[in-house]
């Protein structure tokens, strides 16, 4: 299965809005779904469940049990312990697969997103950046290595991946879902009276546009998903889903565009990044009625 696949599996897509006073990005946007690696396993009938660990050395101890036994591990870790990012930022939540320990460089090799072939990572950047109590993702060292895998997926599983989705998407809270953007908006104020607004708008656009979400606020990866799912669900492709979910991520996009320019500017623009924001909720809005009436 692709990338695009297994992130359409786990209802990939979310808007979610999370506050944290007294940080370096007291607001954050997040453009993609809260447990999304468990809803994988779900769809595919995988038994799931996170392992954790009450610190760095127990959680060190079972994944290299685990990877001298052959077994490879999803993890979940901050970025900012990540060397190959560069990230001054703490950004958790973001899962990665460990396969291979060199033990002679006291490293452990992983795999990350579109980055090709595996990458090196010291073990205590590594055991670092496993645990995390930034909200809204919170990990203390979680692992999910299965000692074997048998995928069950069909017709009726992607739909109602898809279905599940779009519902997410129009029934969250205040903080999560489309009502998220309008929350968003309502906030831009705080945004624009906060001292550090420049970098504020800065992170955003990143969250949006480069931080492993594929461009568009991870969009333009699920039309992807959204094409390969109208080989099995004809009323994906009669209901137009791809197109509807393209025009999304060029939205989005053009959000995040003017998000950097704002950074980078000495005014900041309140009037058309709410504009922006409203466009993007419109298309999202579109799409979600689109697929609750006809898939």
């Amino acid at each position: 299965m692709t990338e695009a696949f297994c992130f359409g599996l786990g209802a990939g897509l979310g808007v979610t809005y999370v506050e944290i006073p007294d940080s370096a990005t007291p607001f954050i946007v997040h453009v993609r779904s809260m447990g999304f690696e468990e809803k994988v396993f779900h769809t595919l009938d995988v038994p799931f469940a996170w392992s954790s660990h009450p610190d760095k050395d127990a959680a060190t101890k079972d994944l290299y049990q685990a990877l001298g036994d052959g077994v490879p591990a999803l993890l979940l870790t901050d970025i900012y312990h990540l060397p190959y990012f560069g990230s001054s930022t703490h950004f958790p939540g973001h899962a990665i697969v460990a396969w291979q320990r060199d033990e002679a460089r006291d490293e452990v090799l992983v795999s990350d997103t579109e980055r090709p072939g595996l990458i090196p990572v010291p073990a205590t950047n590594l055991a670092d950046a496993r645990f995390s109590t930034s909200p809204p993702f919170i990990h203390y060292g979680n692992m999910f290595a299965p000692r074997s895998l048998t995928l069950a997926i069909n017709a009726d599983r992607v739909r109602d991946a898809i279905v599940d989705n779009a519902k997410a998407l129009a029934n969250g809270g205040l903080n999560s879902g489309l009502a998220a953007l309008d929350t968003w908006i309502a906030a831009l104020p705080e945004w624009q009276a906060h001292d550090n607004w420049r970098w504020l708008l800065r992170f955003a656009y990143q969250v949006i546009e480069k931080r492993g979400t594929g461009g568009g606020g991870f969009r333009t990866m699920y039309a992807e998903f959204l094409r390969e799912a109208g080989e099995m669900l004809p009323a994906v492709r009669a209901a137009k889903l791809v197109e509807m979910m393209q025009r999304s991520a060029v939205a989005w996009t053009g959000l995040a565009a003017l998000l950097k320019m704002a950074s980078e500017s000495d005014v900041f623009p309140v009037r058309e990044i709410e504009g922006a924001i409203r466009h993007v909720r419109t298309l999202e809005s579109q799409y979600v009625h689109q697929v609750t009436s006809k898939v």
